[in-house]
């Protein structure tokens, strides 16, 4: 479930030492706290030390470098810190763009400070600027930001982001999108056998139990119509959600976007 009618909404974002949760660090929190009216609630800002060199890549992309994490807090000293502004999971839904990235480095350093992961959704704006704006060329926040205008010049840092997610949710209206429309995420669990979008947990329970599936799909090669599948994962490329399954109809495996999965239904059955 989708919440932030009641506590509202916290944009945030995550520097880091590169792209690989579970292997790169997180260098920089920031977020911004608001109402669905928009109204700003609170900031925080926080450089992380990630006990490691910061490679090069990664500072060309950000501008962070050793010398500005001298001193900095670990994530284990700086974390409790952000989940207190955070606050209430049932009250609060945190927003991210590519939200699979984000809330996938938070579970993981959330997972290494030795304290219980809170229920957080956090929805993708990433997801839903693809389904409010199709035809532009990409989708990435820069982008958006300049076809928007939400502070395009602003520097890429983590609470700079975060206010362009801020402008971004609500320039495409997105407190008055319907919850089931949205792609979220919760916040990555290593306890978890998969690793499922928000509501699709019954199919990551048929992963599991290697059941099959039926979907009502839309698009793809055979176009609109039911397709039973034997799912396998869960992945995300380019901001999109899909699911790996082995379809029996072409008896291929191939890749299904949970945006165009209208329906689906749990087969009680072990497949073969």
């Amino acid at each position: 479930m989708v919440r932030g009618r009641r506590g509202g909404y916290v944009a945030f974002d995550l520097e880091t030492t590169g792209l690989v949760a579970g292997v790169d660090r997180v260098v920089e929190i920031g977020a911004v706290k608001f109402d669905p009216d928009g109204r700003e609630l609170g900031r925080f800002e926080q450089l992380v030390q990630p006990g490691r060199p910061m490679p090069p890549a990664a500072q060309a992309i950000h501008g962070i470098s050793d010398a500005d994490l001298a001193g900095a807090p670990t994530a284990r000293e700086a974390l409790p810190a952000f989940v207190d502004f955070l606050g209430d999971p049932e009250a609060v839904t945190l927003l991210a763009h590519n939200a699979w990235f984000d809330a996938g480095f938070l579970g993981r350093e959330l997972g290494g400070t030795g304290r219980a992961r809170p229920d957080y959704v956090v929805v993708d704006t990433l997801a839903l600027a693809r389904r409010r704006l199709p035809n532009l060329p990409n989708h990435r926040l820069d982008t958006l930001a300049q076809r928007l205008g939400l502070n395009p010049d602003g520097p890429h840092r983590a609470l700079a982001d975060s206010l362009r997610v801020k402008d971004l949710w609500l320039a495409l209206d997105g407190p008055d999108q319907p919850p089931e429309e949205l792609v979220a995420y919760p916040l990555f669990d290593e306890t978890r056998e998969v690793y499922a979008p928000v509501g699709w947990d019954p199919i990551a329970d048929a992963i599991t139990l290697g059941r099959r599936v039926r979907l009502e799909y839309t698009g793809g090669t055979r176009g609109t119509g039911p397709r039973e599948v034997t799912p396998r994962a869960f992945i995300q490329r380019g901001g999109v959600a899909f699911l790996v399954a082995f379809c029996h109809i072409d008896a291929l495996e191939k890749t299904f976007r949970l945006d165009r999965v209208r329906r689906f239904e749990v087969v009680v059955e072990a497949a073969p």
